[in-house]
């Protein structure tokens, strides 16, 4: 499996491999990402030649609208390629490409037995929740040196995803 950046001759299997692996149309986040140019990192698995996953990061903002960090979604992986860590290995290789560009925080709405086994961890445990998930029971968190805010932050992805 090779592990590389996405390149435009990609995107039609990048929706069809988020499309297939949420079974509805959820290529058009990565498309709305990429055409207001908030796609920040896209990594595609490809096997044999063929794209069979896909991870984006993209800003993460606070109330102010200040960007604190990056957010993965959507991550996906063709039904039949499930289940062989390509999922974990897209997120540790953007993982390290976002902590070489000095990003020092990312988040993720997602399943937390999953994502903590990788690293993550509950974002709620340094006060940072997401609308999308205002218990915190989904809305993870990993970083270099991370610290517990002071107050309740709230953090959104941007509004490539409330649409």
């Amino acid at each position: 499996m090779i592990i590389r950046e996405e390149k435009e001759s990609d995107i039609s299997s990048i929706t069809a491999v988020h499309d297939q692996a949420f079974g509805a149309p959820m290529g058009n986040f990565v498309e709305n990402l990429r055409m207001n140019k908030n796609l920040i990192i896209s990594l595609v698995a490809e096997i044999d030649g063929k794209i069979v996953g896909h991870i984006a990061y993209s800003p993460m903002y606070n109330k102010k609208r200040d960007i604190i960090g990056l957010g993965i979604g959507p991550v996906g992986v063709l039904p039949s390629f499930q289940k062989q860590r390509i999922g974990s290995k897209l997120t540790s290789k953007g993982n390290e490409i976002a902590w070489s560009k000095g990003i020092d925080k990312i988040f993720v709405l997602g399943d937390p037995q999953y994502y903590c086994s990788i690293g993550f961890e509950n974002a709620s445990n340094h006060n940072y929740f997401s609308i999308l998930d205002p218990t915190g029971s989904n809305f993870l968190v990993i970083g270099k040196e991370l610290k517990k805010e002071p107050e309740k932050t709230f953090v959104d992805y941007g509004k490539e995803f409330s649409a």
